[in-house]
């Protein structure tokens, strides 16, 4: 197999597809499988792209003659593209008919062409952590060291906790599974990555909604995603599929709000020269979008004026769907991170124990190189990069968990719950083995609320 075919990302060209859609090309083999991603839904990423691309136009008209002189063009600020690029408009390439004006046909065609499209396939690279955990937690389990898992050590999985578990609440993160960071190869991605556009037709076709919920279509028995859309099954691993429904502009309104309390203290509600802003020390981002902002070109900024670039502005950080696809290398820990919170729980480790092995080493031993690959693949409206021209944007604080549920349950149970999880573990549990295991009655490896209150019973 040549690596370059390997896990290929692709955005078809336009005799091939349409922009609401992309191809990926799974390692599979000497070819590898394709599996189309259409976005679909009544609000379908041409729309708002198009809506933008004419505000853009209309804003930067500043004659309303409905073309765009080579000075007018000239203003428009920079759009951002994937691999954190950007493309500025090259008049003479936007003048595709060489009348000397561009019409909005052509301004849709270059920015088309120059990469500013409805869908935008982004490729981000696993951090060197995400892809030193699974290396590290298979060299945990290889206790023999002969660079195989056999069902014997992966039935072991959850003492993982007794040997790495620092500080005993009964979770492992990335932290203690890395220290001691064992010797050994440095880990690879698998492959993905993005590149031309192929000439295969896809037979099978991921649909998604932003906002709803993934469906598979065609026929391909390589490919098979779960009930409720989250799960891909795909050569030789699974992909993870998030279908983001957010509010794409919500830190550019953060910014905006910030920067108008910046005008507002540098200028007051009166118009001010370029000079304002850059005399001041703390309004340099002002100073840095002045010649945009300043729409009808008289060297003074208004207040209306600022607040009707940051609508433009606001337009087009919504204006794309972001295909962001992440390959994870062969990840032993995507497979027991099963709820995706980064860390490893007693759960999921008592399910990996158990499921494990007979998934994975059905036939012979785990080789170090048959780990199944992961991936990630999310889908939403939003842009690429800090950035939207020449505004910074605010980045928004994730929320915070939500708070635990108040644990009830006998005296005993509550006391023994050192790490407060709702659930007794073996190494909590102060009484004999055979008792443990009488009161986890479905067997999952710790005692719950609800089977310490039956057992009062």
């Amino acid at each position: 197999m040549r690596p370059l075919l390997a896990g290929m990302l692709t955005l078809l060209g336009a005799a091939q597809a349409t922009a609401d859609e992309v191809v990926l090309l799974f390692p599979a083999g000497e070819s590898p499988a394709h599996l189309r991603v259409e976005v679909t839904g009544s609000a379908l990423p041409e729309i708002a792209w198009a809506a933008f691309l004419d505000k853009l136009f209309d804003y930067f008209d500043r004659d309303g003659d409905g073309f765009l002189s080579p000075a007018e063009a000239d203003r428009v600020f920079p759009l951002p593209l994937p691999g954190g690029g950007a493309t500025k408009v090259d008049f003479p390439t936007l003048d595709t008919d060489k009348d000397g004006k561009a019409t909005r046909a052509e301004f849709r065609a270059f920015y088309r062409a120059a990469g500013f499209t409805p869908v935008t396939v982004v490729l981000r690279p696993a951090s060197a952590e995400t892809l030193a955990l699974g290396d590290a937690l298979f060299r945990h389990l290889d206790r023999d060291g002969d660079g195989m898992l056999s069902p014997l050590e992966l039935r072991q999985i959850p003492s993982l906790l007794q040997r790495l578990d620092e500080d005993e609440d009964e979770v492992l993160t990335p932290a203690e599974i890395l220290n001691p960071v064992s010797n050994g190869p440095p880990a690879r991605p698998a492959g993905l990555a993005i590149g031309p556009a192929g000439k295969a037709i896809p037979s099978v076709t991921l649909g998604v909604t932003i906002g709803g919920q993934a469906s598979l279509s065609g026929k391909d028995p390589r490919f098979r995603l779960s009930s409720d859309g989250s799960v891909l099954t795909v050569p030789g691993g699974t992909c993870i599929v998030t279908l983001i429904q957010n509010d794409p502009a919500a830190g550019l309104r953060a910014a905006k709000a910030f920067y108008l309390a910046q005008f507002q203290a540098a200028a007051g509600n009166q118009p001010a020269a370029k000079s304002v802003f850059e005399d001041d020390p703390t309004a340099q981002v002002l100073a840095a979008l002045f010649d945009a902002a300043d729409r009808n070109g008289d060297g003074k900024l208004t207040r209306t004026e600022l607040e009707t670039f940051f609508d433009l502005i606001e337009a087009g950080v919504g204006s794309r769907v972001v295909v962001t696809a992440t390959d994870r290398g062969r990840n032993l820990f995507d497979m027991i991170d099963t709820n995706g919170d980064g860390r490893l729980d007693l759960p999921e480790l008592t399910r990996a124990g158990r499921e494990l092995p007979g998934k994975l080493t059905a036939k012979k031993a785990l080789a170090r190189e048959a780990v199944p690959t992961s991936y990630r693949l999310s889908v939403g409206r939003g842009t690429i990069g800090d950035t939207f021209g020449p505004v910074p944007l605010a980045s928004i604080a994730k929320p915070k968990p939500a708070a635990k549920t108040p644990v009830t349950g006998p005296r005993w149970f509550l006391a023994m719950d050192r790490n407060g999880d709702g659930s007794v573990s073996m190494a909590e549990f102060l009484g004999p083995a055979d008792l443990f295991r009488k009161l986890d009655t479905n067997g999952d490896g710790r005692i719950s609320a609800a089977e310490a209150l039956a057992a009062g019973k």
